[in-house]
């Protein structure tokens, strides 16, 4: 097993064609002022199982932490996949939404995926502060 992909998001959702949808996918969150309360958002994991792992309920735990360490949101899910029948690797998508958080902190904010207990995506989103240029 393994995280192929972990991004934020404004939105995303799976499609019943089984692809999936992310629509303004950000790096970072910008602010004119902290503390700030961010509007609801998605993130979007994309995890790849091996054959051994198929047929099998996994637990996926993904949390958003502070650059003090502190947990701001998470989540756990069960997610289970069909084993490929050309014996490849299966891969998923994961659209988790987050409410409306506030950010304390300036720095860099860590995304954690854990699948059976095991981390094995992170994806780090600095919350940068930006004054506004005089005169704008």
């Amino acid at each position: 097993m393994k995280v192929i992909l972990v991004k934020a998001c404004e939105y995303s959702a799976p499609m019943a064609n089984g692809r999936q949808s992310m629509i303004g996918i950000f790096d970072n969150i910008v602010v004119p002022f902290m503390p700030i309360d961010h509007p609801p958002f998605s993130l979007c994991a994309q995890v790849e199982f091996d054959q051994s792992d198929a047929d099998a309920e996994h637990q996926v735990f993904c949390r958003l932490i502070d650059p003090d360490a502190l947990t701001l949101f998470d989540v756990t899910l069960s997610i289970s996949h069909p084993r490929d029948p050309n014996g490849g690797i299966t891969r998923v998508f994961i659209s988790i939404n987050v409410p409306g958080l506030r950010f304390e902190k300036l720095g860099d904010h860590r995304v954690e995926v854990l699948v059976d207990g095991q981390k094995l995506g992170e994806e780090t989103i600095p919350v940068l502060q930006v004054q506004p240029q005089a005169g704008a």
